[in-house]
């Protein structure tokens, strides 16, 4: 055929994606920007087509559900490609046109040489993207594409076209959706319970745990030592954070291995104490004139009056331990180096004593130190026993607990046959970012896939490795990478233009050990790719150099006062940071900065930070420039100025007649009245009244239809989002206000929260102490014309045009209290020290430290596409950093790296460091341009060119169905308001607590007492209705029901003297016969499996409005008064149609019958004569209670119809039961508080079939 073959040097280690072998264990190492997940897509292309898998067998891994998201994306799009190719017998893509001529190419050429072809079509686009070599055609070669594939080529259509068929059965899963999948699947071999419930947030159980601990160490401890450690801050939060992330190691070693420490020297300190205090009070005076002795050197005794105060606050304080600052003083020794040299020391029996204190003091400092440190290793014991046994007891377990479960079910005898199942399902596996493993996750895949020949891919990046934080473990994957039969690299970088690729090398090439400090992790240069019609950066037509250095020198850092203020030093660079971006945007805006064709903007520009508060200062040093900018930070929503400003707003709408709360509220920037109008209020009584009548009406929407529709009518009335997107800052503003109105919805609805158990709620989440949750972070409100502001960790798989890396000179020292490390002589072994005291170990957990920072280092660089800037200087405590090691190291001493690392930083002048740098910047060709950092201009961001354009108003042509809601019987009972104010799905989401009651003055004849006496409206509602769900009916006189009450009660704001009338009410309604005809039928006959609280129901609806309603019930055959239709007919709510929704109180069952019951806490009179059947009938028609019982009867006997087999209305429904619990007596028995009916079965049927949708 004439085949012409460029025989192109390919280095071992580079993975060939068009020919590797697909057997056996592999571990790629993928460089920033080299197409990973294409690589990926590639081989389990390969697999479908090479070794016939289906895609069912291959399985894919990867750790976050977005990745898993784009890889079956990405795969997906890879398939139909390679069907287009097969179709066509070439592509544009050179790997696909590749994989399509593959078995057209000649043996002894495929095996010698690694190939590339060059597409039939497209010319060589991406030509060098796989890291495989050309094929070119000779003259007289064949015509490119292929004319004769035959059976083959359609054979192998068949198979892509079945797996794209196939492809929603495709395994790609995180880790956690893979144990919890085989767990699932195998729960006989895995011995598993089925009914396991996952608890995705483990962190309320481990404080529970640990406050446990605490109390079971701390409670009956000493006061001392209790006194000591919280001074030392050892509180249950410290133990939390020390166990943070470190339990997931099961083989964790802590170092020391302390046993307990008996506090022996406590009685000795305490008999010590008790002679100083008694000489304190005997000889004040004296000791008071020999402190002032002249003798003393007044260095050290400079004022007495003070160190007088110290010990008379000591003396009567509680707070015994430790000894207060400057004690010594009062000691003979003390007293003795205090003297001025060849005076007397003054002596007094008290100095004896106050010696003798101090060396008990010492002595006991010492003991409880052990003691502590006991307890700090004991913590981890206690936690992993607890969680074992408290999540055996509850049947629950987490995401971790997925892994640990598989890991040792396969570790177990049985786990053979587990092996055989899951290799018998997946035939091949890809683990994708494989840098961020853990010892747990990759054994499971060794004890599953290892050692065999099925194909086993481990994709990732040891040099992007950053999420220790999260018990992601390098060692484990340099461990792993011993044990791989073949190991590959990706190197072309896609990404960034290719003198910036230049630079990247040239900067961690200047290390002079190893980069990233291990062996293990070698550094290989990124080789540029040749993309096709690359977006360059120019300005004014012309390049520039991609890398920038901006040195900001030790005299510039003086001058300012920022050479030993890192925060100054912060200041000044943000400063210059927020100018540049400036200065940039203004060229894009005048059309001299642009990206290819694109004028350079806001959306092109990302600030990488460190932590939340580097994101902060950047931000607000955009926004004094005009600059709009969002925060791609992981913020809690409670930690946020609105969520302080939306607790004091809900205060005040709690209490709309206090004055003092509403000034409050409304000086807030979401009501954005300033002090000078808040004064002009305080001499105009209507402007303050006129505000009181506002928040009460707000607090009344908010009594009848909810947070929600109250909140939402809130910000229309008061202009709320006109008024915060007026801020610089304004769609942050706005979306945290929109987020925190979900969150207090979610909770009213989930918790049934009234108005002050919703702020209470509010208030424990915006404690600094209340554990955050993750479903709390901060939305990212809109980017797409802001410059981007990222933690490196969240920016890791992203790219933008142009980045600034400001802050990446964060110190590698050891933490002062306890630090971790992999011991490389015990196989890297992780090691928790816990003794602050102790330096073994301190070098290797400092050099981790270093490695880390270099790692986010190299993630930082080279998230850049087009330009990058990184700021220099000799900053405070910089000298342990990432670029102190990459850019001055002299590498001299690699045992004690990160000390050698500051020992050199520490010693080089201005000069010098700019020497370095200008070494750096000559070595890269002119990639990198060195200069100092700009003094901030006063430049603020120019207005945005106005385009002319074409106004034109758009016609809808489509229909909005205003009717499509869901209604309940609140919502038929309110008055029509504005669909935008009051929704009616809000009204719909609550519970009915005698909200829409008719209140009226009832006259009565003598003082009412007991429950008749008992507050009334929608809040007593609540508490008894509270109170009656929770309550156990066959019990009402028992401790628990009274304790109960008393918690009900306090909960919604009643006094404790309500308490008695509350529980003889509850007796009498639980014994009181509910009717006559019915013999035993009586609350307290009913158990708690007998009965449903708050039963919520939902069911299509027809179109209703009050005409069609009244209608129905005419027609309906139901024995009412002739007003009833009439009175549903002057009903005034919006048509509906869509679903009509509630919650019955209760529904018991009795005999084989079903009861539907409904509290009603109405004040109908003082006396039982006014609760007699007929007042009770007149109180159900004025209120339509009627109308609410036959929907709950509709809703009632269908879910009946679908739960009870053969199910009859006549046999199976009991009737309805509205209990007005004022008036319930055992002494009238069911004629007075109760009502019955039991609607005819004709007529509900007929109810039925108008009101529920087919």
């Amino acid at each position: 055929m004439g085949w012409i073959v460029d025989q192109v040097r390919n280095d071992n280690h580079n993975f060939d994606l068009l020919n590797s072998a697909l057997e056996k264990t592999n571990l790629i190492e993928a460089s920033a920007g080299t197409g990973k997940t294409y690589a990926i897509a590639g081989i389990f292309l390969r697999l479908l087509l090479e070794k016939r898998f289906s895609v069912s067998e291959i399985l894919v891994v990867t750790y976050t559900v977005a990745a898993t998201e784009e890889l079956r994306d990405r795969i997906r799009r890879m398939i139909r490609a390679a069907i287009d190719a097969f179709t066509k017998g070439g592509h544009d893509d050179p790997f696909l046109y590749g994989l399509v001529r593959k078995d057209w190419i000649p043996d002894q050429v495929r095996n010698d040489v690694p190939l590339f072809v060059i597409p039939a079509r497209g010319g060589t686009q991406d030509s060098e993207k796989y890291g495989f070599p050309r094929i070119k055609y000779g003259a007289g070669s064949i015509e490119p594409g292929i004319t004769d594939a035959g059976n083959d080529r359609e054979e192998k259509r068949r198979i892509l076209r079945a797996a794209l068929r196939d492809f929603d059965e495709a395994p790609i899963y995180t880790i956690h959706g893979f144990c919890q999948r085989v767990l699932h699947e195998n729960a006989f071999e895995s011995m598993r319970l089925f009914d396991t419930e996952l608890v995705p947030d483990e962190r309320s159980l481990y404080m529970e745990i640990v406050q446990d601990f605490w109390r079971k160490h701390f409670y009956d401890a000493p006061r001392e030592f209790v006194s000591y450690a919280l001074k030392n801050n050892f509180k249950p939060q410290y133990f939390l954070t020390l166990t943070k992330g470190r339990l997931s190691d099961p083989d964790i070693k802590i170092t020391p291995a302390a046993s307990p420490v008996p506090l022996t020297a406590l009685s000795s300190f305490r008999k010590a104490r008790r002679s100083v205090l008694s000489a304190w009070a005997r000889a004040r005076e004296d000791v008071i004139a020999l402190l002032k002795n002249t003798d003393l050197s007044k260095a050290k005794y400079k004022n007495p009056d003070v160190l007088t105060a110290k010990m008379d606050s000591y003396t009567d304080s509680e707070e015994i331990f430790p000894l207060f600052k400057g004690f010594e003083k009062f000691t003979s020794s003390g007293l003795k180096e205090g003297t001025n040299k060849g005076k007397a020391t003054p002596e007094h029996p008290f100095f004896d004593d106050c010696e003798e204190l101090l060396a008990r003091s010492r002595e006991l400092q010492t003991e409880i130190e052990g003691q502590l440190l006991f307890l700090k290793g004991d913590v981890f014991r206690y936690l992993r026993d607890e969680l074992r046994k408290r999540k055996h007891t509850r049947n629950i377990q987490s995401f971790d607990d997925l892994l640990v479960n598989l890991h040792d079910a396969l570790e177990r005898d049985g786990g053979k046959d587990l092996v055989h199942n899951v290799k018998d399902r997946y035939r091949a596996a890809l683990i994708d970012e494989f840098q961020d493993t853990d010892p747990i996750q990759y054994a499971i895949f060794q004890n599953i896939f290892g050692g065999e020949k099925s194909p086993l891919f481990f994709i990732g990046d040891p040099k992007q490795s950053i999420y220790s934080f999260r018990g992601a473990d390098l060692f484990a994957y340099m461990r792993a990478s011993r044990h791989v039969d073949s190991r590959h690299t990706l190197t072309n970088n896609w990404r960034s233009e290719p003198d910036l690729v230049h630079a990247v090398n040239t900067i961690f090439a200047n290390a002079k050990m190893d980069a990233f400090l291990y062996k293990e992790i070698p550094f290989e240069k990124a080789v540029a790719a040749d993309v096709k019609d690359r977006s360059l950066l120019t300005f004014c037509g012309r390049s520039e150099p991609p890398f920038h250095i901006w040195f900001l020198d030790g005299a510039k850092l003086e001058e300012t006062g920022a050479k030993t203020n890192q925060g100054m030093t912060a200041d000044l660079i943000v400063r210059a940071v927020a100018a540049e971006i400036a200065r940039l945007l203004n060229l894009g805006r005048n059309g001299k900065a642009k990206i290819g064709a694109e004028p350079l903007a806001e959306s092109h520009i990302a600030v990488l930070v460190r932590v939340n508060r580097e994101a902060r200062l950047i931000q607000e040093a955009l926004c004094s420039l005009g600059i709009h900018s969002v925060l791609h930070s992981s913020g809690n929503l409670f930690d946020t100025h609105e969520a302080v400003e939306m607790e004091r707003i809900l205060s005040a709408l709690a209490e709309p007649h206090s004055e003092g709360a509403i000034r409050i509220a409304i000086t807030t920037d979401i009501l954005g009245l300033n002090g000078e109008t808040l004064e002009d209020l305080s001499g105009n009584e209507s402007g303050l009244e006129e505000w009181l009548t506002r928040f009460q009406e707000y607090n009344t929407l908010w009594e009848r239809h909810g947070f929600i529709g109250m909140f939402r009518y809130f910000l229309a009335k008061e202009k709320v989002r006109e008024r915060l997107l007026a801020f610089p800052d304004g769609e942050r503003r706005l979306t945290n206000i929109l987020h925190l109105t979900e969150v207090l919805h979610t909770a009213s609805i989930e918790r049934k929260l009234g108005i002050s158990g919703m702020i209470k709620w509010l208030a424990f989440q915006r404690n600094p102490d209340t554990l955050r949750s993750d479903e709390h972070e901060l939305r990212l409100e809109r980017d797409d014309r802001a410059v981007r502001i990222v933690t490196i960790h969240k920016s890791k798989g992203l790219e933008y045009p142009i980045v600034f890396c400001p802050f990446n000179w964060g110190d590698s020292k050891a933490g002062m209290r306890e630090f971790t490390y992999h011991d490389p002589e015990d196989d890297w072994r992780l090691n928790l020290v816990l003794d602050p005291e102790a330096m073994d170990g301190k070098a290797h957990a400092e050099r981790e430290n270093l490695a880390e920072n270099i790692r986010l280092l190299y993630v930082a660089l080279t998230r850049a596409k087009n330009r990058c800037y990184l700021v220099w200087g000799p900053f405070k405590d910089a000298g342990t950093s990432s670029i102190a090691y990459i850019l001055h190291s002299t590498g001299d001493d690699s045992s004690r790296i990160v000390e050698s690392t500051e020992e050199n930083f520490r010693n080089l002048s201005d000069e010098n460091i700019r020497a370095d740098l200008a070494r750096i910047a000559s070595a890269s060709d002119g990639a990198i341009n060195l200069y100092d950092m700009p003094d901030p201009a006063e430049e603020t961001l120019a207005p945005p060119a106005e385009l002319p354009v074409t106004l034109t108003c758009r016609t809808f042509p489509g229909i909005i169905d205003h009717d499509r809601r869901f209604a309940s019987f609140s919502y038929l009972l309110a008055e029509r308001m504005p669909m935008s104010v009051i929704p009616s799905d809000d009204i719909a989401d609550l519970p009915d607590r005698d909200s829409f009651t008719i209140v009226t003055e009832v006259p009565y004849h003598k003082e009412p007492e007991g429950m008749f006496a008992f507050p009334r409206g929608a809040n007593a509602g609540n508490c008894l209705h509270d109170i009656l769900e929770h309550i156990d009916f066959t019990a009402p006189d028992s401790l628990e029901t009274e304790n109960l009450v008393a918690v009900k009660l306090r909960t919604h704001g009643f006094d404790l003297k309500w308490q008695e009338a509350v529980c003889r009410m509850i007796s009498s309604v639980v014994v009181t016969s509910l009717d006559p005809a019915i013999h035993g039928l009586t609350l307290s006959a009913i158990h708690d499996d007998e009965r449903l609280s708050e039963l919520g129901f939902t069911f299509p609806l027809n179109r209703l409005t009050p005409d069609i309603l009244q209608n129905i019930f005419k027609e309906s055959g139901i024995s009412l008064s002739a007003s009833f239709p009439e009175r549903i007919g002057r009903l005034d709510f919006q048509p509906v149609r869509g679903f009509m929704k509630g919650f019955m109180d209760l529904v018991f069952r009795y005999d084989e019958r079903f009861f539907l019951v409904d509290w009603k806490s109405n004040f109908l009179g003082a006396s039982i004569e006014d609760y007699e059947t007929e007042a009770l009938a007149a109180v159900m028609r004025e209120n339509l209670y009627t109308l609410q019982y036959h929907l709950y009867v509709v809703a009632l006997h269908q879910y009946l119809k679908t739960r009870i087999p053969g199910y009859d209305y006549k046999a199976h429904f009991g009737g309805v039961l509205y209990i007005f619990l004022r008036g319930v007596n055992p002494e009238t028995g069911p004629h007075a508080g109760i009502f019955r009916d039991r609607p005819a079965k004709k007529s509900v049927e007929f109810l039925c079939s108008k009101l529920i949708a087919s």
